[in-house]
């Protein structure tokens, strides 16, 4: 039997060039993260590729301020890459307030997608 897109599709937060500042600004962990846009869009792109390559199915999640602001305001969370992570996930599963448990796969991709990779 083959094996469906879930089995082996990961979430990938995405900024708009627009949105990435103000994002970074307000992450805990803005020191992980490329500061400018460029940089996180080029690494975010060999992640892509990187995944591409080895046969897995993307689904970019766009994170909005407002919405994804509002959203940790009611999960009581903070402004990380392990929270964004669960906020995409959740947004492709199409779940509002439970939580979405991700492969460690997944969580390597999302880790990845902040650093530049040579």
């Amino acid at each position: 039997m083959k094996p469906t897109v879930d089995v082996y599709a990961a979430a990938l937060p995405w900024y708009g060039r627009d949105d990435f500042q103000r994002l970074w600004e307000l992450a805990h962990d803005r020191d992980e993260m490329p500061g400018d846009y460029e940089a996180w869009h080029a690494a975010a792109l060999n992640v892509m590729n990187a995944w591409l390559a080895r046969g897995r199915a993307l689904q970019i999640v766009s994170i909005r301020p407002d919405e994804f602001l509002a959203w940790l305001d009611a999960e009581k969370l903070p402004n990380t890459a392990a929270t964004r992570l669960k906020y995409v996930e959740q947004k492709a599963a199409g779940a509002t307030s439970e939580t979405v448990a991700a492969d460690s796969d997944t969580r390597r991709m999302s880790a990845l997608s902040y650093k530049l990779e040579p």
